[in-house]
């Protein structure tokens, strides 16, 4: 009986406990936020295609085709932009001949027709092939492993990479064919924590030639250029100018590694930009939307990056209960990834700045 005793009043002080922390803590939407939205008109949906495969991420398109990588390893669907278009699954050849004796693990995959990139970020390596693995090169990268990346034209990628010196993340210019590798200095804060506190989204905006990162955890957006030259610094439309996350070193096994030892609450979830213009889905209500509106829609914020303004937001209904998982834009098309659905949009006239 002790014992039962015991164990219910650890149930007990748990849920206490969480009935505190939710009643005094600082959670997202649960007070108002200090904003407001405007909308564009919605866009009309022209495509909705279900799939039986889970969904991971949007890995390239052409103006003929997308690519979608699936949950399971080593597989991608290509699927026309034409309505009825069929559907054609790839098996990825390198991850059957290569992929144990190299041991490249967690690989994120780009695909820029012909050509296919493996992004090897733990290694760190990146790796070259095409879709019958005819063509096949490895590149070794100096040590320290990488988190995100944005291929910024013919061989150029740039890379958010860890610095061992710094114990944090810092942007990096690498070329495949030569190897060369160049460091920013003055765009990344540093703080430390081996890059957790700082971490968010890379966008390579071809129309524009420039690069935006944007934070998940405070409304900080970055602007800068493909020699990782002078930076600007903008904000989303949110007030979160602060880090509320907290991060610490921890030993596990005799590996020391940072984490983040409160809640990771993300303030800016998925992003994309196009023409000088960042489209963010912000995890943020704004005061001027209901509870039930904002779960019923997945809300873009549209920032014109050439001057940090915000021009509206988009309103994209959720699907059979889930919000978009990833979006992209190409030619007037919003494509917009759920968890086992795809959804093009037509964004033909949606958009102005001048509104």
């Amino acid at each position: 009986m002790r014992t039962y005793f015991y164990l219910l009043l650890i149930v007990i002080s748990a849920f206490l406990t969480i009935l505190v922390i939710f009643h005094f803590g600082d959670l997202p939407n649960k007070r108002n936020n200090g904003f407001k939205r405007s909308y564009f008109p919605k866009p009309f949906s022209e495509i909705q295609i279900d799939f039986p495969d889970t969904l991971h991420e949007i890995i390239g398109s052409t103006p003929w085709n997308i690519y979608v990588s699936l949950a399971r390893e080593g597989e991608v669907l290509e699927i026309g932009k034409r309505p009825g278009s069929a559907i054609k699954r790839i098996k990825i050849p390198f991850f059957a001949r290569y992929y144990d004796s190299l041991q490249f693990y967690s690989l994120s995959i780009k695909i820029d027709s012909p050509h296919i990139y493996l992004f090897s970020e733990n290694k760190p390596a990146i790796v070259k092939t095409n879709f019958d693995s005819t063509q096949f090169e490895i590149k070794i990268l100096p040590p320290g492993p990488f988190t995100r990346e944005v291929m910024a034209g013919t061989d150029c990628f740039i890379l958010r990479k860890f610095e061992s010196r710094r114990m944090d993340q810092l942007f990096v210019r690498y070329n495949f064919s030569t190897g060369a590798i160049k460091k920013e200095d003055t765009i990344s804060p540093i703080y430390g924590d081996g890059g957790i506190v700082s971490d968010g989204q890379l966008h390579f905006d071809s129309g524009a030639k420039k690069l935006y990162y944007i934070y998940y955890y405070k409304n900080l957006l970055l602007e800068f250029d493909t020699m990782l030259g002078a930076v600007n610094r903008y904000h989303s439309i949110d007030t979160t100018r602060s880090f509320k996350m907290r991060t610490g070193l921890v030993e596990n096994s005799g590996t020391r590694a940072y984490t983040n030892i409160s809640p990771a609450n993300i303030i800016n979830k998925v992003s994309y930009a196009q023409n000088g213009l960042l489209f963010n889905m912000s995890g943020l209500r704004a005061d001027n939307e209901s509870d039930e509106f904002f779960s019923a829609n997945s809300i873009l914020d549209v920032i014109d990056m050439n001057s940090g303004g915000y021009l509206g937001s988009l309103i994209l209904p959720a699907l059979k209960g889930d919000k978009l998982s990833q979006f992209i834009l190409s030619d007037d098309k919003l494509i917009g990834l759920y968890t086992n659905s795809m959804i093009v949009y037509d964004m033909n006239g949606v958009i102005r700045r001048d509104q």
